[in-house]
């Protein structure tokens, strides 16, 4: 709660974008899916939103997030909630603190892969010995 408030991600906000690392890779394994996240969002081309589904529009007549809103197309970290409305549940995302999530994503990228050289190294000198 308190990191929404401050400009980071909360737990809707990260559950969304596991959501998509399992849409994209939906025969992974769980450690594959923690590799793949790091991967994906250390490439992701921020402000390309993140969604789940295609954005529903005018159901009921409620405002939803569209990029062709100049409010909405100020956003830095889009990341857009499924359900109508759909709205950017990462609003308060600001230049330093994207700045300072991108790092955490290219560390975390970081470190799977070396754990993932370590275990092919293991397997190599398990096998081959």
């Amino acid at each position: 709660m308190f990191f929404q408030v401050t400009g980071f991600l909360g737990g809707v906000n990260l559950a969304l974008l596991v959501a998509r690392v399992c849409q994209l890779y939906p025969n992974a394994v769980p450690s594959m899916l923690v590799s793949r996240f790091f991967r994906v969002y250390t490439q992701w081309r921020w402000p390309t939103p993140v969604m789940l589904c295609p954005i529903e529009e005018n159901e009921l007549g409620f405002p939803v997030w569209h990029p062709r809103n100049p409010r909405d197309r100020s956003h830095l970290m889009p990341i857009i909630t499924p359900a109508y409305p759909c709205m950017n549940s990462s609003y308060n995302v600001s230049t330093s603190t994207l700045r300072v999530m991108m790092e955490q994503f290219q560390f975390g990228n970081k470190i799977c892969g070396v754990i993932t050289i370590v275990l092919f190294l293991s397997l190599i000198e398990i096998f081959w010995i």
